[in-house]
């Protein structure tokens, strides 16, 4: 990536994970990590196809071809989660949805960014946090197949991000997400572009 502008088309798809605001923390904007992502990287063009509480199986079958069809170069997945919470979690058919969703996106030329869930095992308590464990470790075994990148957030013990709810972060959070997956994707900004997500503190 010579480019001036590193990433032209930014999709995400997903769940909350990718469109929840999440409770406000005082000096943090109320933003969500999507919207941090997409000030500080400045594509020509993003699209947002996430639906709070879809499966990773509705992710699949409503947005990936609408998100096919906008030709990403930067497509960030956050799928499973809601599949992952109950006790009635199957990790095969849900890595196979993920695996229709990766696959065609990478060989579409886009760089596939998935992501790891928070620990929740204070708020959703062990047995929950272990089913989005295993989620964590086949997407990131996915997401190498394909020759994506996956962000891990489930060592970061810090629960200061989590919001009221027990379940979805907050600003502060969202912050780090968006920190996190910068530094990643490219050297971060400076600091005015994220509002204080650059330390996390």
């Amino acid at each position: 990536m010579t480019d001036k502008k590193a990433w032209h088309r930014i999709a995400v798809l997903g769940d909350s994970i990718a469109v929840h605001r999440g409770d406000p923390v005082d000096g943090y904007p109320t933003r969500t990590w999507a919207e941090r992502l997409v000030l500080a990287l400045a594509p020509d063009e993003y699209r947002n196809f996430g639906v709070s509480g879809a499966r990773a199986a509705e992710i699949r079958a409503r947005q990936l071809a609408p998100a096919l069809a906008f030709r990403p170069d930067l497509a960030i997945v956050a799928a499973g989660a809601n599949d992952a919470v109950p006790r009635s979690f199957r990790p095969g058919p849900v890595e196979a949805d993920l695996a229709g969703m990766i696959g065609p996106l990478s060989r579409a030329g886009a760089l596939v960014v998935t992501l790891g869930c928070f620990d929740l095992s204070p708020t959703l308590g062990a047995e929950a946090a272990g089913r989005l464990r295993v989620l964590g470790e086949l997407t990131e075994r996915l997401s190498h197949q394909h020759g994506g990148l996956h962000v891990d957030f489930s060592r970061h013990t810090d629960q200061g991000v989590i919001g009221s709810d027990g379940l979805h972060i907050n600003a502060r959070g969202h912050a780090i997400v968006a920190a996190t997956l910068l530094s990643r994707c490219k050297p971060v900004p400076a600091p005015e572009a994220l509002g204080r997500s650059g330390s996390g503190r």
